[in-house]
């Protein structure tokens, strides 16, 4: 499977549509949020509910280093939700995939790595290059790539503006995987983006499936309706 090279990227109605996912293909939404991020207003029952209607198999839920939610989603939806962290280290922001323990604040890119791997995860760069955003700027995560920090890098994001091609020249070259996630601070967002790949059923099979994972996406960020429903702590 492959990207179709005609998609051209146009700022703010970029779509890259999803491919048709036969039964045996697992259907990812690689990044979503709810209100244990602080910033999002998604409870754990408009999560489960936006989940069941938006065709996707599994979510990883990554919040905010928060991963308080998994275990009252896990309870609604099962193992069709991973635990997940968005991390701040000090070059930008990446995402640990498949942990169980929140990650400390406070680290390098090297040191976070070192802390999901430990966890038996996987490193995943979200929104890179993202100028808008606190990302892994060009440097870094060529830096990143050259060192073996990283497994994985987010092609879609929904609340990107655009698409930077030049995302998919770095991942060929180093033969990382491309994936795809919503971003969802808004339920309505869950599965906007993704990624479409052979099924797994744990981080050492979804690795190799990433590699022949297809991300899919479009625009999507709608405004939070304020104020939150429930303001839970975001310390675990």
């Amino acid at each position: 499977m492959g990207l179709d090279p005609v998609h051209e990227v146009v700022s703010r109605i970029w779509q890259i549509e999803k491919p048709e996912a036969p039964k045996n293909m697992a259907v990812v939404d690689c990044h979503t949020h709810t209100y244990f991020s602080g910033d999002s207003n998604t409870s754990i029952s408009q999560f489960a509910e936006n989940f069941e209607t938006s065709g996707l198999t599994h979510a990883f839920v990554t919040d905010h280093q928060s991963v308080s939610a998994f275990p009252l989603l896990q309870e609604r939806l099962g193992q069709r939700v991973i635990c997940g962290q968005e991390q701040r280290v000090r070059e930008g922001e990446i995402i640990g995939l498949f942990i169980s323990e929140k990650i400390p604040p406070g680290l390098r890119l090297s040191e976070a790595s070192n802390a999901i791997r430990g966890q038996g995860g996987i490193v995943y760069a979200c929104h890179p290059m993202d100028e808008k955003r606190f990302s892994l700027g060009q440097r870094d995560l060529v830096n990143s790539l050259e060192n073996g920090w990283i497994d994985a890098i987010e092609l879609c994001n929904s609340k990107s503006a655009s698409i930077n091609p030049e995302i998919r020249e770095i991942a060929e070259r180093f033969g990382i995987p491309l994936l795809g996630g919503s971003d969802s601070h808004v339920a309505t967002a869950i599965g906007s983006s993704g990624a479409v790949m052979p099924w797994f059923s744990s981080s050492q099979t979804f690795l190799r499936a990433a590699a022949n994972a297809v991300p899919f996406g479009r625009y999507c960020d709608p405004r939070n309706s304020w104020p939150l429903p429930i303001v839970p702590t975001t310390s675990d």
